[in-house]
């Protein structure tokens, strides 16, 4: 019984040192498509840094280059930097004709370029939305002012009438 015991034990302890194949591992590929995002997103954090002034010159500069979809993209980023609802709506135009375009350049750009337009599409909600909210303080200011001026009016009535006496 003990040589059954022990020869039992001693195959337990040889599994558990057997050495087990290494699980199958699944690999990801990185995919590195040869294109000039890294540059676009280089020029994109150059652009956030200018002033208005050089912002200004800088969208003049890229009005000279020809029409290519990475200076579309670059056209559309500086003039999304202007804060400017028309120049926003400018900016969106020029990435739809980027992704119209089919050319292998526009084909490796799309990605980007569909993350632009919808980051354009909401400032220009934001920038709606601001503008209506200040429309109606605006409107609401000018029925306090009114109100006032009405509080006014009475008080000078309530001063000029005469004192009721007893």
């Amino acid at each position: 019984m003990k040589n059954k015991i022990l020869i039992l034990a001693s195959c337990l302890f040889l599994s558990a040192c057997a050495v087990q194949p290494d699980a199958p591992t699944s690999t990801v590929k990185l995919i590195h498509a040869s294109s000039n995002i890294d540059e676009l997103l280089a020029y994109h954090a150059q652009l956030r840094k200018m002033t208005p002034a050089e912002l200004g010159r800088e969208l003049q500069r890229i009005n000279t280059y020809p029409a290519g979809p990475a200076n579309l993209v670059r056209r559309a980023m500086a003039l999304a930097l202007t804060r400017d609802g028309i120049d926003l709506a400018k900016a969106e135009a020029q990435l739809w004709n980027v992704m119209a375009d089919n050319s292998v350049e526009a084909e490796k750009l799309k990605p980007l370029v569909q993350l632009l337009v919808g980051q354009y599409a909401d400032l220009r909600r934001l920038a709606d939305s601001a503008e209506k909210s200040s429309v109606q303080a605006k409107e609401a200011q000018r029925k306090v002012d009114q109100l006032n001026d009405k509080l006014e009016a009475l008080k000078n009535i309530e001063r000029t009438l005469p004192a009721g006496g007893k």
